[in-house]
């Protein structure tokens, strides 16, 4: 795996190399303590994410964003078992000017009512516009611009069972220590999107 935990897909056509979507290094090593629900759950995240990346024309360019695999804490009432999730997500490297941001928004938005997603939020805000969704099987799906003009599109797993969980994920150095930070400005130009009008 690259520092930065992504592999770049630069130069390509359709913001891929190859026409296909690169797995992850990550993904082809067995993680250890990992179970197949889990990563058939992480594998459902990637599928939908590019699904999604896939339905916008131009295809902007992107990179897979940090993996998580963590924990949340039942609900009230809901009984005590404590549920482990899995996220996936890309961020894209396209610059995306602030005249395209709700046309990007509202490309996203489509592709998933087309899909039979359940659109939860909509951020009309000019600058920082937003989409979140949840599939029929749990999966919930949110798309952002930050202030600064970076966008990350995320996929969260629903709750599985604790003796489920992933093995610790490794650290990607790119994005802070350990890992956790904002996702990257956004500097590739392209005709389309990063078009002023």
């Amino acid at each position: 795996m690259q520092s930065g935990g992504a592999e770049l897909n630069l130069g390509c056509p359709g913001g891929r190399r190859g026409g296909a979507a690169p797995a992850p290094a990550w993904w082809a090593a067995p993680v250890p303590g990992a179970t197949v629900d889990q990563l058939d759950a992480a594998e459902r995240c990637e599928t939908l994410l590019q699904g999604t990346l896939d339905a916008l024309r131009p295809t902007p360019v992107w990179q897979d964003a940090a993996p998580r695999s963590g924990s949340r804490l039942p609900l009230p009432g809901r009984g005590s078992e404590v549920l482990w999730y899995v996220t996936r997500g890309r961020d894209l490297l396209t610059v995306v000017s602030q005249a395209r941001r709700a046309e990007l928004v509202g490309a996203v938005e489509r592709h998933w009512r087309r899909s039979g997603w359940t659109i939860t939020s909509v951020n009309a805000c000019r600058d920082r516009p937003g989409v979140a969704a949840g599939t029929p099987d749990g999966y919930q799906l949110v798309l952002n611009v930050g202030e600064f003009g970076e966008i990350g599109l995320v996929a969260d797993s629903p709750g599985v069972a604790r003796s489920e969980r992933l093995g610790a994920e490794r650290p990607i150095l790119s994005r802070g220590e350990g890992g956790i930070g904002p996702a990257p400005l956004p500097y590739v130009h392209c005709p389309y999107w990063s078009a002023l009008i």
